[in-house]
Formats: C-alpha cells, sequence, structure tokens
C-alpha cells in the first residue's frame, strides 16, 4: 500500500557562500537558510485524545496520524482533569524500506530518546509532558508497529511518569472490591482476569494497570477494550479458537487479541479502587491463599518502574500506600477454584 501522506521532505544543512550573502545583502533581498533540522515544520492538523483517560493533544503534519491515533484512542472518554500531554508528531517522505526494528529506549534525567534508526525516533521531556517524533511515510504504513510504539507506548510513558504509576498486572472487581492479579509473564493474569469476568466480575485490563498518583483511594486505571492471550489459551476457552493469532507491533510475539466488546454478557470499567493485590502461582501441588511479603511486593513494582530519578520517591510512595493493604499469594492449579477463591476474598476479605 502507497502512502497516501503528505510527507514532509528530509533537508540537509546546504550552507550559502560568502559571494551569495553579498548577493543578497546587496539586494536587500530576504535570505532564506531553509530549515535542515526541520524545526519550523508547520503541524496544523491538531487533536485531543484521551489514553487512559488523561487528555493528550496530538499535533501532525500528517492526518494519517491522526487516523491510527483515532484507531488507539477514539474509544476512551476523559476521565482526569490534568494539564494535558503534548506530542508533536512529523512524518517524512524517507525510503521505501521493511517495518524498523523496535525502538530502544534510554534515559536520563527527565529525558528520554526512543530510537528505531535514524529516520524514526522520538524524544520524550516528562518534565513538560511533551514528545516529539519523526517517522517515515513508509512506516507509518506498517501501522500497528507505528501505533504500538510511537502512539501507545510514547503516552503510557507520558502517563507513568507523571499522572499515573505503571504496574505489570491485571485488574478486576468484584462487589466494589478491586484486585489487582501480579506476576511474572507466564502466570495467568490474562487467563484469571477474563475468568473473572466470564463469571460476573467487572474486567479492567488484563496486564497493565496504572496507580493514579495523587489519590487515596488506590484507584487503577486500564484498557478493558481488549484481552491478550496466548495461543494454548485457545484449549481453556473455546470461544478463542480460530481467532487470528497477530503479531503484536509487526515484530512482538503472537498473540490473541479478544475485543471485550464482542462479550456481550462482559461488565467492563476502565477504573477500579483496589482493595486486594493477589500474587498469581501456579507451579503448586497445593490449592491455597496464603500471605505474600509486602516488601517483595514492592520490589516487583518498583523494578519495573520507567519513571524519571526525580519522580521515583513520589512513586516509592504511592506503592506503600498502595500495599498498606497487605497482598496475598493465590497458588492454584484449577481455574474454576480459583475464581471462587478470589470471590471469597473480595467479600470476606481473607
Amino acid at each position: 500500500m502507497k502512502s497516501t501522506v503528505n510527507a514532509w521532505p528530509i533537508q540537509t544543512m546546504k550552507m550559502l557562500t560568502t559571494e551569495q550573502l553579498k548577493e543578497a545583502w546587496a539586494r536587500s533581498g530576504p535570505v532564506n537558510f531553509g530549515d535542515p533540522y526541520l524545526a519550523c515544520t508547520g503541524f496544523d492538523q491538531r487533536e485531543i485524545f484521551y489514553p487512559f483517560g488523561f487528555p493528550l493533544e496530538l499535533s501532525t503534519n500528517s492526518s494519517e496520524v491522526l487516523e491510527a491515533a483515532a484507531e488507539s484512542w477514539s474509544g476512551n472518554h476523559k476521565l482526569f482533569d490534568v494539564k494535558p500531554i503534548q506530542f508533536s508528531i512529523g512524518v517524512t517522505e524517507g525510503a521505501p524500506r521493511d517495518c524498523p526494528a523496535a525502538p530502544v529506549t534510554r534515559m536520563r534525567e527527565q529525558l528520554a530518546s526512543h530510537i528505531a534508526d535514524a529516520e524514526n525516533y522520538a524524544v520524550s521531556d516528562y518534565a513538560q509532558a511533551f514528545t516529539f517524533a519523526w517517522v517515515t511515510g513508509a512506516t507509518l504504513e506498517h501501522r500497528s508497529y507505528f501505533r504500538y510504539f510511537f502512539l501507545d507506548s510514547l503516552a503510557m510513558g507520558q502517563i507513568a511518569n507523571g499522572y499515573a504509576w505503571g504496574i505489570h498486572a491485571a485488574c478486576v472487581e468484584l462487589d466494589g472490591a478491586g484486585i489487582l492479579l501480579c506476576g511474572d509473564s507466564g502466570a495467568g493474569k490474562s487467563t484469571l482476569a477474563y475468568a473473572c469476568a466470564r463469571a460476573g466480575w467487572t474486567y479492567v485490563t488484563d496486564d497493565g494497570s496504572f496507580l493514579v498518583n495523587g489519590r487515596d483511594d488506590r484507584l487503577i486505571v486500564g484498557n478493558s477494550a481488549q484481552v491478550r492471550f496466548r495461543q494454548e489459551s485457545e484449549s481453556i476457552f473455546p470461544e478463542l479458537r480460530g481467532k487470528p493469532v497477530m503479531q503484536r507491533a509487526e515484530v512482538g510475539k503472537p498473540s490473541i487479541e479478544f475485543s471485550t466488546a464482542n462479550a456481550r454478557q462482559f461488565i467492563t470499567s476502565p477504573t477500579s479502587p483496589i482493595s486486594h493485590v493477589v500474587f498469581l502461582n501456579r507451579n503448586v501441588s497445593r490449592q491455597e491463599l496464603v500471605p505474600f511479603p509486602v516488601e517483595v511486593a514492592r520490589l516487583y513494582m518498583m523494578q519495573r518502574a520507567s519513571s524519571a530519578p526525580a519522580t521515583r520517591r513520589l512513586q516509592s510512595q504511592m506503592f506503600d500506600h498502595l500495599l498498606e493493604c497487605g497482598a496475598f499469594e493465590l497458588r492454584y492449579t484449577e481455574l474454576d477454584w480459583a475464581v471462587e477463591r478470589l470471590g471469597q476474598l473480595a467479600s470476606e476479605g481473607c
């Protein structure tokens, strides 16, 4: 597919000679030095979106960037009245090529760079809630790649450094009691969250939970619009059979992406106040719910923190507040038993 984007040509530094400068001065005419750094490129197309409920103002020179952002965030509505995140994304002509590699991210103080190659990169200033990026029109044609790495991931980076702290956990709620499901990759977070939703629980998110900053209610916000499964989940949930297996962002691991809008009986919510933190363990012979060391839970959350050093202390304080409710370890082998035991925890607190 050929892109229809009105891309900006990549420019190089062309210096005028001394004689050319003299001639321009003599005729009192304007001197056009060009814009080799694209610093003056007009980003006259703007729209506000609400990823995870936080306002984000996106400016660009490409209508296709706005279309991609709408695909990611059009279903999200404003939940939090905070200073908008500012995104400026420019598109250059560039040379046709295959999908770029995943960007490499590096951080120092409040600045973070996200570089896929010389023509596809972004820089984020977390102190100013500002990100600018340049991509080629050819890269924009790889829509899922562009959305994941240059929209979703960059927006989550800004959110996780000023508005809410990311936790590698699923979240479900029963009768007003939110439960955060934590654990390593493959621990069964998505599977158990989905099983709870099938049993009538409120579904919030499968593996990306954000603890909203500055609140006392331990409020989690997440993407309740979809659940991602490993392919072997087809053997557990018959409704997943025959669903397409997608390569995440065109460079990631294959997964089944299930839209919760397709399950009419599902109750979903983008937010939930947390009552319990539960770590999952399926490598056991005995099924039980036991206390989990709070300090280990805190280390689990902090090691994945992507915040700038200046915000680490505040982030640590919020995790400490979250863990004031304690933590549990759910050891299980049977999914139905796990759902039932979590229901007892939600209703009885133990």
